[in-house]
């Protein structure tokens, strides 16, 4: 399949594209100056080390004709990919014929070139063969020792949601600036173990089969990965790029040896029912004694209770509490010996995270000081993007019919001033699908009973504000902005072989099974945001599910979708939609800017474990 056009990722700047500035050559043969050109094999192949050449030049991939081709040529062509050598090469377009220009033709090569770029050639797009002609080689599966791909297939590896520890996850590689997933077909302990080092950690101590670990999203980009265990990076690896039988039931997953740090020895939960609740109480030198002590509940929250978890490796945090009478614990610890604490949630122990230089806590300990709830699985909220870009469009509603929306505070502030008989307002619709590929249901923090009744739309909330939906300008300043309330949450959908257990009719359940989703239409209420007021022109389109928190999650960091939006007179155009991060607007809006620049092309710089339980190395 053709790949998008894109430029290579810089190893210092993952969120960039470099591009090249090259113009084309005249007629006669001659060296190109352009010595990173990036070079692929592409086409109907079996093996990762064979297809049919191409270049990437001027923002398009194109092939190479067979005219005067040799085997230097190929040897050159194969040491760019990472190959010691050349095998063999093919022509008349053996492994199909490509698309687009065809970029070089008599390519002359001595088989001293690090690049094909220094080889002589016709020039850049001169030639007068056809796609038949395409040139096709396979190189030898040994890889150069160390060799970092220019390609670059696997450059950046992450560990990435799901683990509950530091140092397990899902892995996912960036390819095409787009997080994808290595299939677990063949994915072994000498593989995993490659990973893990590559990732910072010891050796592997399992490898995850079977999306243990929790299913991604978008695309799978590897399979078959034969590690024999002594490679210093993913990319020395055998692997194969066919897909066709995977699906992401097969996610693979590690779970890597880390050094004892000695964490849980210094914290501990005190009081509750079971291990996994509690008090936290953490040890604090008082005159040169070590001694037990609490945290004050003002302002705990859930990502301080996260790290909690993580520290006494007892899962995800499910409840952060800010009193925890109900809790009989030692109350010689009730002393408060910390306050203030401002975990980013990817700490591995709270003695990592900000906190009050002195402490201050008017309530006290005691009855109001911070607990933890802890859970082994937890639910994992995504967005799908197309769909948000497939069903978002404008309409101007008249005022009179927006009285219950105007209640619910789901129109811009000057609508007040708008005539109900007489007055228009312009939203920007869409429908939003939310995925939940976690391990648990999604479940609404309060139960029935507390459930909020809004006799307009004659509709429960359980969540008062499920996701935040905002219109922001170049400089990510706020120019519009919607809100959702959970009136209903239920499975609208399920994968194949999951059954729905949660609907809001007649007062039913709600939730968001594993393996469902929830679908808010773009023709309900609230779907929307006002735009009345709203200047024609380009704006980042950002959502956020559960943005508050108020319910547990695996990971927090894939809640975000960025678009870009251009707003005009009478419609408006979405693209560009990805899920992004949860602090990296900034960082994800280059990439919005810059993600048509690298569509057609091959670019995977890097593995990483991105678990939001192990730290975004982002």
């Amino acid at each position: 399949p053709s790949q998008s056009a894109g430029t290579q990722w810089e190893p210092e700047n993952r969120w960039g594209w470099s591009q090249s500035e090259v113009g084309f050559a005249d007629s006669q043969p001659q060296p190109s100056t352009e010595h990173s050109i990036q070079v692929r094999l592409a086409g109907d192949k079996r093996k990762h080390n064979e297809g049919r050449a191409e270049v990437y030049y001027n923002n398009q991939w194109g092939t190479i004709c067979d005219d005067d081709f040799s085997i230097h040529s190929a040897n050159v062509f194969c040491r760019q990919l990472g190959y010691v050598e050349a095998v063999s090469w093919y022509p008349g377009s053996k492994y199909g014929k490509g698309e687009g220009p065809i970029w070089l033709d008599n390519l002359y090569c001595t088989g001293r070139e690090s690049s094909i770029a220094q080889c002589t050639s016709n020039g850049w797009g001169v030639s007068d063969c056809k796609h038949t002609e395409d040139v096709s080689v396979l190189c030898s599966e040994k890889r150069i020792p160390g060799f970092r791909s220019e390609d670059p297939l696997l450059n950046q590896i992450e560990v990435s949601k799901g683990g509950a520890q530091v140092g397990e996850g899902r892995l996912e590689v960036l390819m095409n600036g787009e997080w994808g997933t290595i299939c677990d077909d063949g994915w072994s302990l000498h593989s995993a173990s490659v990973a893990c080092r590559e990732l910072g950690f010891g050796t592997a101590k399992e490898a995850i089969l079977g999306a243990r670990l929790g299913q991604g999203i978008g695309p799978i980009h590897l399979n078959e990965m034969d590690c024999t265990g002594f490679e210093k990076s993913i990319t020395d690896c055998k692997f194969s790029k066919e897909i066709r039988s995977c699906t992401h039931e097969e996610d693979a997953g590690v779970r890597c040896n880390i050094p004892a740090m000695g964490f849980q020895t210094q914290i501990r939960l005190n009081g509750g029912r079971t291990p996994y609740e509690g008090q936290v109480q953490i040890l604090h030198e008082h005159n040169g004694t070590l001694i037990w002590g609490s945290i004050c509940g003002e302002g705990w929250d859930i990502m301080d209770a996260m790290v909690v978890c993580r520290q006494l490796n007892l899962g995800y945090a499910s409840h952060a509490f800010q009193e925890t009478w109900y809790w009989y614990g030692d109350t010689d610890a009730d002393n408060v010996v910390v306050s203030g604490m401002k975990c980013s949630g990817t700490e591995m122990a709270l003695s990592h995270c900000p906190h009050d230089a002195k402490v201050s806590c008017p309530k006290g300990g005691g009855r109001y000081a911070a607990g933890v709830s802890c859970t082994e699985t937890a639910a994992d909220l995504v967005l799908n993007a197309k769909e948000v870009e497939e069903t978002s469009y404008l309409e101007d509603r008249p005022m009179n019919v927006l009285q219950c929306a105007m209640e619910e505070n789901c129109l811009a502030s000057s609508a007040v001033n708008t005539s109900v008989t007489h007055g228009i307002r312009r939203l920007f619709r869409f429908s939003s699908e939310i995925h939940n590929n976690g391990q648990a249901d999604f479940r609404p923090k309060t139960g029935r009973h507390a459930w909020i009744w809004h006799e307009c739309h004659r509709h429960y909330h359980s969540m008062e504000v499920f996701a935040h939906y905002d219109l922001l300008d170049s400089n990510w300043t706020q120019v519009a902005e919607g809100h959702k309330a959970s009136f209903c949450l239920e499975d609208s959908n399920c994968i194949d072989g999951v059954q729905k257990q949660y609907e809001c009719a007649n007062f039913g359940e709600q939730g968001i099974s594993v393996g469902c989703y929830d679908v808010y239409r773009h023709d309900i209420d609230c779907q929307w945001i006002d735009v009345t007021d709203l200047k024609q022109g380009d704006y980042i389109f950002r959502i956020i599910v559960n943005p508050n928190f108020e319910v547990a999650e695996s990971d927090y960091s894939n809640n975000v979708m960025l678009c870009n939006v251009r707003y005009g007179s009478l419609r408006v155009w979405v693209y560009n939609c990805h899920i992004g991060k949860l602090g990296l607007y900034f960082s994800f809006f280059f990439i919005l800017n810059n993600y048509g620049t690298c569509r057609d092309k091959l670019c995977i710089s890097k593995i990483v474990l991105r678990s939001s339980r192990s730290g975004n190395k982002l």
